[in-house]
């Protein structure tokens, strides 16, 4: 049977999925070598498919970098905050470019003279700051099996910074049918109601006010059974005003301590283990703030354009008005320069070919480089293979990687040879 699997015509010019025969996917490799590399009588007698998988997904990985040919892209407009996010499947960049207004691409180039780095948060004599430690407090459920009733219309009232970053309580009461007449007791903030019924237990129960807090987003609460431990992911506003009035289990009525304790492991006033990250860092507002010459204006003298060395030296990257970027790769941007706010930019990059199923194919010039590939991985790995068959198929490999990179490299002679006159061209 033809390649083209029956489609017809029709089919493939109405569709969608244009230029797909370049490719294969990665199941047909591993099913092609499994029936040509493997079985009685060959080098590679028995393999698990698992094995084959790996080396294969290994091959796409290494083929992708160097090999194959990048058609990953991204294009935004720049936003005033000047940054781009890295793309999710990220490897390495091919190119940055500005798009002018004919729809042109304007490479963009490098900045080697600027950088974020990390910056320290300092006290004003110069010491570091620590910050606080998280502030933890535990709730431990026990005896409400056979009773309940006990938890209605009791509550549990948490600090939290608010979006002004001022005090703000939150209360979490546990209901039958009443809760939406209550009101917070600290007279501020948000209450949250959790719905009780006759088949509750105090697993349960504490499962319930776990994923109420969880779900209010400003403290992380982990759930042994009964026993809740609850980090505040945020340092508090007013650690003295938290510590007396937060930390004691609400309650209006008697006999319930014995049901449910509230305690704090640790109140959160000590200061913090690890220095404090000052964001954004002074270079990046700087390098935010600049404001750029135009090199090609007619009235820019040479004064204006020195301190980028862009006329005296001609420095490449300089000495011209595209635009600079550089990769913050520890947060995940590209950061551009202020000339580039509002324009579009291209990013090309490359991936490794392995972030979804669809893109798990490789170009019908490389095929052939990836069952080399698969083989000599395979047959590296084994301890009774000798050494000259090990060399030979790493031979093979390189010499079908090198034929495959040539062939994607998508020369064509008439192409070169205007490039080659255009070279030979007299310049008077």
């Amino acid at each position: 049977m033809g390649l083209l699997d029956n489609q017809t015509q029709n089919a493939y010019y109405t569709g969608s999925d244009f230029g797909t025969y370049q490719f294969t996917t990665m199941d047909n490799i591993i099913n092609a070598f499994m029936v040509s590399y493997v079985g009685e009588s060959k080098l590679i007698t028995k393999v698990n498919r698992t094995d084959v998988q790996f080396h294969a997904m290994r091959a796409i990985q290494e083929l992708s970098y160097d090999v194959l040919r990048s058609f990953k892209s991204q294009e935004i407009e720049v936003p005033s905050t000047l940054k781009m996010i890295l793309p999710q499947d990220y490897v390495n960049y091919v190119k940055l470019a500005r798009v002018d207004s004919n729809g042109i691409e304007r490479i963009l180039y490098p900045t080697g003279k600027t950088s974020n780095p990390f910056a320290l948060t300092q006290n004003t004599d110069g010491t570091y700051e620590f910050g606080q430690q998280k502030r933890v407090s535990t709730v431990t459920f026990s005896g409400i099996t056979d009773n309940v009733n006990i938890l209605n219309s009791k509550y549990i009232t948490l600090g939290y910074r608010t979006e002004q970053g001022t005090q703000g309580f939150v209360s979490f009461r546990w209901h039958v049918n009443d809760w939406n007449t209550y009101s917070n007791p600290t007279g501020e903030g948000p209450i949250f109601g959790i719905e009780i019924g006759a088949s509750e237990t105090h697993i349960s129960a504490a499962t319930k006010l776990a994923n109420e807090i969880n779900n209010f987003g400003h403290h992380t609460v982990t759930q042994d059974l009964g026993v809740l431990t609850i980090t505040y992911n945020d340092d508090m506003v007013n650690t003295t005003t938290v510590n007396s009035t937060e930390g004691s289990y609400q309650s209006s009525g008697s006999g319930l301590a014995s049901n449910m304790v509230l305690a704090n492991t640790n109140p959160g006033t000590a200061a913090g283990n690890n220095v404090i990250e000052q964001s954004p860092s002074n270079m990046w507002t700087n390098y935010q703030d600049q404001t750029d010459t135009d090199a090609y204006a007619d009235d820019t003298s040479d004064l204006d354009v020195d301190l980028h060395g862009r006329r005296y030296g001609l420095d490449p990257q300089y000495s011209q008005s595209n635009g600079t970027f550089y990769i913050d790769y520890l947060r995940g941007y590209i950061h551009f320069g202020s000339t580039l706010a509002g324009e579009t930019v291209i990013l090309k990059y490359v991936s490794d070919g392995l972030g979804t199923d669809s893109e798990m194919v490789v170009h019908k010039f490389c095929e052939e480089a990836c069952y080399k590939w698969i083989a000599y991985g395979i047959l590296s790995t084994r301890s009774n293979i000798p050494e000259y068959i090990v060399q030979r198929f790493k031979k093979e490999r390189f010499a079908e990687t090198r034929k495959a990179k040539i062939r994607l490299s998508n020369i064509k002679i008439e192409e070169f040879t205007q490039v080659l006159k255009g070279m030979g061209k007299q310049i008077k």
